[in-house]
């Protein structure tokens, strides 16, 4: 039985440069590093509840040029279309993504009850943000959902702390 995502695991040309990428536009925070089979070291970072892993690439795999965006995917992708990170303000996101020189793929666009737009990360990496579109009578559960996200993101952020405290000893 499947109890939860684990982990996005992203290689990286310089794991340093993208790490400060989620720091610093999303708010991510590391968590500490474990070794790898390469000896280049995992990299671990929580996100909104989600662990990140950024590393190297492995010894054999180069970085390359991403391919051009579209429909929210690489144009020439491995199957992995993008990842999807919820925003409660999509606007003030992409004003502020805009300002840092992050490129934002086209207007955010409306589908039903979701608004949306696609930007590029690090390493061709293609990031949706989303923002929920509630109707009048279904806004009273916003706090509900947020308090629920927060809750999350905050035992996931203590157990990884405790988690790692403990791996450093080792």
């Amino acid at each position: 039985m499947i109890t939860s995502l684990d982990h996005i695991h992203f290689h990286a040309a310089d794991p340093e440069s993208t790490q400060r990428f989620y720091e610093e536009v999303f708010g991510a925070e590391r968590l500490g590093t474990l070794p790898n089979k390469a000896g280049t070291g995992n990299h671990f970072m929580i996100l909104g509840g989600q662990v990140l892993v950024v590393s190297a690439f492995p010894p054999g795999m180069e970085a390359h040029p991403p391919p051009e965006v579209a429909e929210g995917a690489l144009r020439a992708g491995f199957g992995v279309a993008h990842f999807g990170l919820q925003t409660s303000d999509l606007e003030a996101m992409v004003t502020r993504l805009e300002q840092r020189g992050v490129q934002v793929h086209d207007a955010p666009v409306t589908a039903g009850p979701i608004r949306y737009v696609y930007l590029s990360a690090p390493d061709g990496v293609v990031i949706e943000l989303v923002e929920l579109v509630l109707p009048r009578k279904l806004r009273f559960v916003r706090p509900f959902f947020g308090a629920y996200n927060w809750l999350v993101h905050v035992s996931k952020r203590a157990f990884a702390r405790q988690l790692f405290k403990k791996k450093v000893r080792a």
